[in-house]
């Protein structure tokens, strides 16, 4: 049998339109894509990026605090610098200065610093060195942005090497701002001290084979969380797909406001299972696994999950 006319011209209206349809979408979501990851890159370098990674790295040391022994969000003290000299030069760079007065280091607080100023002091400082790199390079094309971000310090089992760690700290944060090496050692200081010489003892004891390896129970794990962390790539394709799908605007919002909050969760929950696994996998090679390969396909599959269901359940269902 044959198609009428009009039959025949109204399956090629539908085809066009159809095909309408997908050049619309792919050409909204490649630009809508390209946009949002082009501003992420140039935010990156900037105090609103430290924020967005700090708060990534605090709720993922935040998860993994429940899971294992501790964490601890910028655990290594800036020794060189007390916390008044960081205060004030982080005041003195928000003035435009780049350095701060004896006046002014004298009235800052000395209170032990924040892991939000740690990292705040190290990102800024590191950005500045960087710039200051970038101005003096004869090749004005090198990129002088480092690597960085914040630090989460996972204990899973606590053992030896933890221990040594906690007892520095504990060292560190008593030594106030005196310089280094020049601080009163105080009778609870020689206490400390001479436990932590003791456990180095068995430490090394360990490593030259005169104790069994497993009396070293420590089971940690250090990383930084860098922009590539942030799933923000993720969240810039399902927030383009949504923007370019058909939809109204509120079923657009919704879908925003659901998916997005969800994949930064997801995000975190990766970020806890790798730092599970960077304890327990010594090697690395399942780590590197696992990162490289196996969280980068469920991310995939996820962010089309969710974007289906936000069609199927959102875009599509009939007002009842």
């Amino acid at each position: 049998m044959s198609e009428t006319p009009q039959h025949s011209e109204e399956t090629h209206a539908e085809r066009r339109e159809s095909r309408r349809r997908i050049v619309g979408f792919v050409g909204v979501f490649v630009t809508t894509m390209l946009l949002l990851l082009t501003a992420y890159r140039y935010a990156i370098p900037t105090p609103y990026n430290d924020w967005y990674l700090f708060h990534v790295a605090r709720d993922t040391s935040w998860v993994l605090g429940k899971i294992g022994h501790s964490s601890t969000l910028e655990k290594r003290s800036l020794r060189e610098f007390a916390p008044r000299q960081v205060r004030a030069t982080l005041q003195a760079w928000r003035a435009g200065r780049d350095t701060a007065t004896p006046e002014e280091i004298a009235a800052a607080s000395n209170d032990p610093l924040t892991p939000w100023e740690k990292w705040f002091y190290r990102s800024t400082d590191n950005r500045r060195r960087d710039a200051a790199a970038l101005k003096e390079s004869q090749d004005h094309r090198h990129d002088a942005a480092s690597v960085n971000g914040p630090r989460v310090s996972f204990v899973l089992f606590p053992g030896i090497a933890s221990e040594i760690d906690e007892l520095q700290e504990q060292l560190d944060s008593r030594a106030g701002d005196a310089p280094p090496g020049k601080a009163e050692m105080t009778p609870e200081k020689a206490a400390l001290q001479k436990h932590m010489e003791d456990l180095r003892k068995e430490q090394q004891a360990i490593y030259r084979g005169e104790r069994p390896a497993g009396d070293e129970k420590t089971r940690q794990f250090s990383f930084i969380v860098i922009s590539e962390c942030g799933a923000i790539e993720v969240m810039a394709i399902f927030l383009a797909a949504v923007l370019a799908f058909p939809a109204s605007w509120w079923k657009r919002i919704i879908g925003l406001a659901t998916g997005l909050p969800l994949m930064y969760a997801v995000n975190i929950f990766r970020l806890s299972v790798l730092g599970v696994i960077g304890a327990l996998d010594q090697d690395g090679k399942w780590f590197k696994f696992a990162h490289e390969y196996v969280w980068q396909a469920v991310y995939i599959v996820f962010v089309v999950a969710v974007w289906l269901a936000w069609v199927e359940y959102i875009v599509r269902r009939e007002p009842e």
